[in-house]
């Protein structure tokens, strides 16, 4: 039975290794060398969680609930439809940084990590984009998809206003 167990647990890993492997393209990416402020928010990236991250020295922003939240975004998710990201339609500036509490943790992130090209359908302000051919693709870092702060989705699709 010890056997039996043994070889169907290979047999699983196995076939389970190419599907992980694959198509999920590796990059390097870094911390910041240089402080973020979003909507007058100081942004910790050394002990966070979902730091933010800089691939082809542009900045990219965790996708995730909170950072979402104080950017006026609604990220949403599903299977069929993959990732959409949309300016929200009810966004209190005020509101949205008194309450935006990041995903702090004790560990200091290490200046550079792995990241990896986003392998799903993804929506841009109700455009579909080809995360493929994209010079700055949306990336994936542990397990929360990475957005970059281009010209091109922060002014012309949201309409932000930002400095560097």
């Amino acid at each position: 039975m010890k056997r039996f167990s043994a070889v169907l647990l290979t047999a699983m890993t196995t076939l389970l290794l190419p599907i992980t492997a694959h198509g999920a393209e590796a990059v390097t990416v870094a911390l910041p060398s240089f402080s973020i402020t979003l909507n007058d928010v100081a942004i910790n990236y050394q002990n966070s969680q979902y730091p933010f991250l800089v691939y082809k020295d542009i900045t990219y922003i965790p996708m995730t609930y909170e950072d979402a939240k104080l950017l006026g975004l609604v990220s949403e998710w599903n299977d069929e439809n993959g990732l959409s990201i949309n300016k929200s339609v009810y966004y209190d500036r005020d509101t949205s940084r008194n309450n935006y509490q990041g995903y702090p943790t004790t560990e200091v992130n290490n200046p550079t990590q792995t990241a990896t090209i986003a392998q799903f359908p993804v929506t841009i302000a109700g455009k579909e984009i080809d995360n493929q051919t994209e010079e700055y693709p949306l990336l994936v870092f542990r397990d929360v998809t990475y957005f970059p702060l281009t010209w091109r989705f922060a002014v012309d699709e949201f309409g932000w206003k930002y400095q560097f």
